[in-house]
């Protein structure tokens, strides 16, 4: 035999590979694979065992045996392969790279139970595609066996060493380093580095010493064949001589700390180890695992921290009563059960070593010098969004841990971290400033807003910096880079020095020339749209924000990766950013339904081409925050000539347009009931007749209210807004008395609880300009095809619906009359708005041609000033913002102080007079539960139940003729095969002017005209 090597060997670095590849391989595979494996493993240890039981050790077969080189000569070859010595060296390499594997595929078939019973639960398959934990993302609490579980994308550097950087941080150069040194050259996964780091007033002579030690010891395998060695030039062998001085010093300034030598590491992660740091033969490889997976792959990680439960106010602060949990747990012996989120890691951080890039916003030195454990996590969570992690151990396997000796010495870190408020200040200022815990961090929803240019940054500061102080929102800025001037750096230079907590990110994207190329403008875009895509992977917004700008290769990268991530986007145009001061107003669940709500925009009108192309030129004016918005304009059947081509010619640049044009005449309340039926509960209606101006922030009013009312959390108690209106009442047309002023600076002022110029809800529909909501619309479409049918057929089920006091009653071929019956028994309210002197979205001219000349002649006495100032828009609201609904002050019918309980009752009581069919208790009490839209009988149905529609009793003209199958067979020339089947049309009785709604009252040629209004289709 030959002699044994001297020292310690290490096996090739191809051997260490294929090893490697084939744990990896066998760590990937299913555990039913892996449990056949063990039986094809055992069987061949065995049938080898047999095979080779009769060699001698005098035929084992050694590299170094000149013996058997002549046996295996060019001219034997064949032979020398199947030799016995050789078989047996084979089969000993097998072992040797087998050995390893067994307990990694034993550990795999272990889990077949538990494969099954995954398979068959309700819990769905963890997807490892980053996009899907955008999502939903998963809590970081796992065991060891489950961290050991998950699919990993870890591969060793060329030369078979972990690609991470050791930095120890040794009090001293005795025993304690040695044995650090010692316990890294022993890791599983060998690092590619080790640093010692010495500060420039150390004596290095011992370090020298410990360094020179043990990079004498590290050896070179011998090779399996001495003459097929290659022979390597004198470069070469001054590069491996180099690779294996592995352990090395790295000097640092005395001002500088110590782990800011990791910086310039050139390996993909760092470790950094406090003094007399001993972790486990198995740990490094365990971090290098969990780097590589979807949920750690962005984490700083860690065996040692805690977590501050609550934030600590002074008092607790100075009196050292301070809420702590420390991980290991001080009973535990040492165990972490599960990872878990920290505030702070202690004695080992390891991470990637691009991130400590964002330590240089914040530098070490400004923040008073701050501890590693606040320093590094704290910044790195508000900056980056990188959590810091304590990493779970196995209990009964002490190469997973981080530090052996805590299983012998329980740690003391709690009671360091508590005395860290009393010596250093800098987390205390970081908690003032609204840096959350870990404990908070969860509830905060990340906001990634997107700069192109530095112009951008200031138009946009100021809106970012209110945006911060949101107390559910992280703000973070990406900006371009200092190529196109905006790095890091020039951003916080334009952001206020205090009350602006605002993470900032350095995209380093390249200089944009003035006229780029279309190969260099489409690499510009991509390398845009992958950065903003690898940085929202990163941090996992839950919107994005920018800036779209024409032709801009920048804006054209964010678009491709926000449609690529599919995170919610709010993008806007630079003249917009003045009107919307009320972003930060929203909840997160409001701003990722930014492109939800559908406004279409509906105009009716007939014959006054002049007062429509004002309204319509009102409209072009308008501020549409970059969305599309639809346009369509109902004409009916009078419409002149000027007015169809005027609707035909005119250009809308904001989205569809859209023109209807009736063939019969229909009349106002016609035109409005059927001028819009909503698709969706997403789409809306701003319902606006020709002789009404809209402001230029009409949107802006609409979109605001919508986001915030409609999509916010608690969106179910908004259920009874019917809608918004644009029009500041300035008369209530409901008293028996007549229309009475009506100003809410009377009702406020003398109702402290109320701001002077809150917004307030009336329950009164407005139509000189409001949004409807699409829910209450499809109600009332259900609502006035019951009441015609009333009518026609002199039912007596809605027929008699008399509201209480209300002057509406005496109301005729009004569809304001029918809207008011249905939200007084409902309960509904409309909101307004409530600015100084009546300051408005929307106006109404009272153009002749729809009103009586002596409500022309008061057409004054309804104009409004209209909003044109978005600064003015938020200065009036209280607190410059939209009040909360419970906020809101409720008033009724006639204006008068209410409750939306009241609102309800009243609506009921007339509900039960009207339905006699309301389901009731033991007690003669309604069951509104399943009952609250019932406001007619069932039995009062028959037209929805059958396919035909019963003739009338009395004859008119059709409406619409109608041709069933048996007649198309009919003789075509017999005109009494032909049915025809129509809707009588309403009763018009002739009422005075002072029973009209200001709003429906009949024009004079319509009230002259002999021919009577057929209920069109």
């Amino acid at each position: 035999m030959p002699p044994p090597h001297p020292g310690p060997t290490t096996a090739p670095a191809w051997f260490q590979s294929v090893r490697y590849l084939a744990a990896r391989l066998i760590r990937s595979m299913s555990s039913r694979v892996a449990t056949f494996l063990v039986i094809a493993v055992i069987a061949l240890l065995f049938f080898s065992s047999v095979l080779f039981s009769g060699s001698s050790s005098n035929d084992i077969y050694y590299p170094g045996n000149s013996s058997v080189h002549q046996v295996a000569n060019r001219a034997h070859l064949t032979e020398a392969a199947f030799h016995p010595a050789a078989l047996h060296h084979t089969y000993r390499t097998f072992v040797r790279l087998l050995i390893p594997l067994v307990p990694i595929i034993l550990s795999r078939a272990c889990w077949w139970s538990t494969d099954i019973l995954d398979s068959t639960s309700d819990d769905q398959a963890y997807n490892p595609d980053p996009l899907a934990l955008l999502e939903q993302r998963r809590p970081m609490r796992h065991s060891y066996q489950e961290l050991y579980r998950l699919p990993s994308k870890f591969m060793l550097n060329e030369d078979g060493t972990a690609p991470v950087t050791v930095i120890i941080n040794p009090q001293d150069f005795g025993d304690s380093l040695s044995r650090q040194i010692h316990a890294l050259m022993g890791q599983t996964d060998q690092p590619q580095a080790i640093w010692i780091a010495v500060a420039e007033d150390q004596d290095i002579t011992a370090a020298e010493d410990i360094v020179s030690s043990f990079n004498g010891d590290i050896e070179q395998a011998p090779e399996d064949d001495p003459e097929e060695r290659l022979v390597e030039d004198e470069d070469d062998e001054n590069d491996e001589n180099d690779s294996n001085q592995r352990v090395k010093m790295r000097v640092f300034a005395k001002s500088d700390p110590w782990w800011g030598i990791a910086r310039q590491a050139s390996s993909e992660f760092f470790l950094l180890l406090e003094n007399g740091v001993i972790p486990g033969e198995g740990y490094l490889g365990t971090l290098l695992r969990l780097a590589h997976t979807p949920e750690y792959s962005r984490a700083l990680l860690g065996s040692h921290g805690a977590v501050l439960l609550t934030a600590p106010d002074q008092d607790d602060i100075l009196d050292g009563d301070v809420d702590i949990k420390c991980l290991p747990e001080k009973d535990s012996h040492g165990q972490v059960r599960a990872t878990e989120m920290v505030d702070a890691l202690t004695d080992i951080w390891f991470g990637r070593t691009e991130t400590l890039e964002l330590l240089t916003l914040e530098p070490w030195g400004s923040t008073g010098k701050a501890p590693l454990s606040i320093y590094l996590s704290t910044l790195l969570r508000y900056h980056g969004s990188i959590p810091s992690i304590v990493v779970a151990n196995d209990p009964k396997n002490l190469a997973t841990w981080g530090d052996v000796r805590k299983k012998d010495h329980p740690p003391a870190f709690c009671t360091t971290i508590r005395q860290l408020y009393h010596e250093n200040g800098a987390w205390q200022a970081w908690i003032e400033r609204g840096r959350a815990l870990v404990s908070q961090h969860e509830r905060l929803a990340i906001v990634t807003i997107f700069l192109a240019s530095h112009d951008e940054a200031i138009l946009l500061k100021d809106l970012i910096c209110r945006w911060s102080l949101s107390p559910d929102i992280s703000i973070h800025v990406a900006v371009a880079g200092a190529a196109r001037k905006l790095g890091p750096k020039d951003f916080a230079r334009l952001l206020p020095s205090e009350g602006c907590h605002v993470g900032i990110y350095d995209m380093r994207l390249a200089y944009v020339p003035p006229n780029p190329t279309a190969l260099q403008s489409a690499r510009l875009v991509a390398d845009s749209s992958v950065t903003a895509f690898h940085l929202i992977s990163s941090l996992r917004p839950k919107v994005m924000f920018y800036l779209q700008e024409p032709d801009s290769v920048f804006t054209e990268g964010i678009m491709i990766a926000q449609a690529r991530s599919k995170v919610p986007a709010v993008a806007l145009k630079p003249e917009d950013i003045e009107h919307v001061g009320w972003l930060p107003d929203l909840p997160i669940q409001a701003l990722q339904n930014w492109n939800t709500p559908e406004v279409k925009l509906v105009v009716i009108t007939n014959n006054r081409p002049g007062s429509c192309i004002r309204l319509l030129r009102s409209l072009t004016h308008a501020h549409y925050l970059n969305d599309r918005v639809s346009l369509t304009l109902n004409m009916d059947a009078e419409a002149d000539r000027v007015t169809l081509q005027m609707a035909s010619s005119f250009q809308w640049d904001f989205g569809d347009k859209f023109l209807r044009h009736r063939v019969r005449r229909g009349g106002l309340m016609l035109a409005v009931v059927e001028a819009w039926y909503p698709q969706g509960n997403d789409e809306y209606a701003v319902l606006l007749e020709d002789d009404v101006e809209v402001s230029p922030l009409f949107y802006v009013w609409i979109k605001y209210n919508i986001l915030k009312y409609r999509y916010s959390p608690d969106n179910s108690l908004y259920q009874r807004m019917f809608g918004i209106s644009m029009y500041s009442q300035k008369f209530v047309e409901t008293h028996l008395a007549g229309r009475s002023p009506f100003n809410p600076e009377d009702i406020f002022i003398e109702t402290p609880e109320y701001e002077l110029r809150t917004p307030f809800l009336l329950q009164l529909p407005c139509s000189w300009g409001a949004v409807y909501f699409p829910e209450h619309w499809r109600e009332f479409h259900e609502y006035v095809a019951d009441r015609l049918l009333d009518i026609e057929w002199n039912k007596t089920s809605l027929q008699s619906v008399q509201i209480p006091n209300s002057r509406t009653n005496r109301w005729s071929n009004s569809w304001k009359k029918l809207f008011i019956e249905m939200i007084y028994m409902r309960g509904y309210v409309m909101l307004y708005p409530n600015f100084f002197n009546f300051t408005s979205f929307s106006t109404n001219h009272l153009e002749w041609g729809t009103h009586t000349k002596q409500q022309r002649n008061s057409a004054g006495t309804f104009l409004v000033p209209l909003m044109t100032n978005s600064e003015r828009l938020l200065d009036d609201l209280p607190n410059r913002r939209l009040p909360d609904w419970d906020s809101l002050p409720v008033l009724d019918l006639w204006a008068n102080l209410a409750t939306s309980a009241e609102l309800i009752k009243r609506g009921r009581a007339l509900q039960e007079q009207l339905n006699p069919c309301l389901l009731r208790n033991s007690k003669n009490e309604v069951v509104w539960e399943g009952q609250e839209r019932d406001l007619k009988c069932a039995k009062t149905q028959p037209y929805y139940s059958t396919h035909t529609t019963p003739m009338p009793k009395t004859t008119a003209a059709p409406a619409i003729e109608t041709m069933t199958i048996s007649t198309i067979e009919a003789d075509p020339m017999n005109p009494s095969s032909i049915t025809a089947y129509g809707i009588l049309p309403l009763p018009t009785p002739t009422p005075s002017v002072d029973d009209y709604d200001v709003d429906d009252a009949p024009a004079p040629s319509q009230r002259k005209s002999p021919v009577s209004s057929p209920t069109p289709f």
